[in-house]
């Protein structure tokens, strides 16, 4: 059975950033949000209506849901097995995705990777968010920073230290899996 490796922690603490460059298969979630600058549909999320999330959601396909933030997010059943039976392969979920999928999948290893809080703020405003909105998804922040005790790792992207961040959940991901990362 392919592992699957689940990646929480605040925004701005770089997860998408690392892991895209570490492994190749990741479950795309569906979101009810609007795409950001520079965001593809079924690369970033999988971009979708409320009505449709709703629709999915009734029909017992989502795997994962949450909200946040006001939008909706989840995974659908069938991205999820053609992801996982390609390959070991990666998702971005919340603390609470993390539970639900541990429960559908158990061979998972859970990473938490966090940044200071300013560095978080930071890399928010570089990227382009709205000030608004780099506020209101930091309110979690803590509450975020609470949970990192339910996760096998944890792990502290510092600025500047990409490339160490990077090898480190590499050296995880390889332990973890029995397998090289290409």
């Amino acid at each position: 059975m392919n592992k699957l490796i689940l990646v929480t922690g605040p925004s701005g603490s770089g997860k998408t950033s690392l892991m895209r460059q570490i492994m190749k298969n990741e479950v795309v979630s569906f979101t009810t949000r609007k795409p950001r600058q520079g965001e593809i549909d079924g690369v970033d999320y999988k971009f979708i209506s409320l009505e449709k999330f709703k629709e999915l959601k009734e029909q017992g396909k989502l795997i994962e849901q949450v909200e946040y933030s006001g939008n909706y997010y989840g995974i659908d059943q069938e991205e999820f097995e053609n992801k996982i039976y390609k390959s070991d392969a990666f998702v971005i979920v919340d603390y609470h995705g993390m539970q639900q999928i541990k429960k559908v999948h158990s061979n998972c290893v859970t990473l938490f990777l966090y940044t200071p809080y300013e560095q978080a703020y930071n890399q928010m405003i570089k990227r382009g968010d709205k000030l608004d909105k780099v506020e209101q998804r930091l309110k979690t922040y803590h509450k975020e920073m609470k949970n990192k005790t339910y996760y096998d790792y944890v792990i502290r992207n510092n600025h500047n230290r990409f490339r160490i961040t990077k090898e480190m959940i590499e050296k995880i991901i390889e332990s973890e899996t029995g397998k090289p990362l290409n």
